[in-house]
């Protein structure tokens, strides 16, 4: 997972950054101190979660967040802020920012924050780097073939190994844990593409057919693809 830390007093940042690594010491954290850095970041990674401070040198960071929304639709901001101000948080609310932090907030704020994050997202974090390089592979790789097999080569290590370690850390197995993420892409794909065809959906989400697609998603979701699609619009 990426997270992007957007904030103009070095401590700040060096703060966060620590916090976040002590925790989640797999997470990979980006750092920027103004609006520049902060967009040259999402032009070579791809972001799933930004802190991102109000009060920015040249352009406040509201505004950032929206141009970085439009760079990267499927990336969370958090909003933060020295001040508890009404106008500020109600701009927030109407970018839809996952959460809102007031300086200095508490470490259990900010994993709270986060775990937000992993749970809407239904994003796993492993112990040990085996899976969280299987949990990277999926999330990088989704709509292609995947197999234990082909990752557990590329560590090296026993696939039987990986499958029982992956079960243990995540309490899924590999092909049930890949199944729902794909369920879930595909979720966002039918809200931010509704004149797709159910084709490509199905082969963006990493199925290989329209058919197996279907079938999976009314199996997990208890409706249509179609039903979902039209429940959104």
């Amino acid at each position: 997972m990426n997270i992007l830390i957007v904030d103009d007093e070095y401590l700040e940042l060096e703060q966060m950054e620590y916090l976040i690594r002590r925790k989640y010491p797999h997470f990979q954290c980006f750092c920027g101190e103004d609006a520049v850095t902060a967009m040259r970041v999402l032009d070579s990674h791809a972001i799933q979660l930004a802190f991102v401070d109000i009060l920015l040198p040249n352009e406040d960071g509201l505004k950032l967040s929206e141009r970085m929304v439009e760079r990267q639709p499927d990336m969370d901001i958090v909003i933060v802020s020295a001040h508890q101000d009404f106008n500020y948080a109600k701009k927030a609310i109407q970018l839809e920012v996952l959460d809102y932090l007031v300086k200095p907030f508490l470490e259990s704020e900010l994993y709270d924050t986060i775990e937000k994050w992993l749970s809407k997202h239904h994003y796993k974090v492993g112990r040990s780097p085996h899976v969280q390089h299987v949990l990277k592979r999926i999330q990088e790789s989704y709509s292609q073939k995947l197999s234990l097999n082909d990752i557990a080569k590329e560590i090296p290590i026993n696939p039987s190994y990986l499958s029982h370690c992956f079960s243990d850390e995540i309490g899924e197995t590999f092909q049930e844990y890949l199944l729902s993420y794909r369920i879930n892409q595909s979720k966002k794909l039918l809200e931010q593409h509704p004149d797709w065809s159910m084709t490509v959906i199905a082969e963006r989400a990493g199925f290989s057919s329209q058919n197996h697609f279907s079938n999976a998603f009314k199996k997990i979701t208890g409706v249509t693809p179609s039903k979902f699609k039209g429940q959104g619009q």
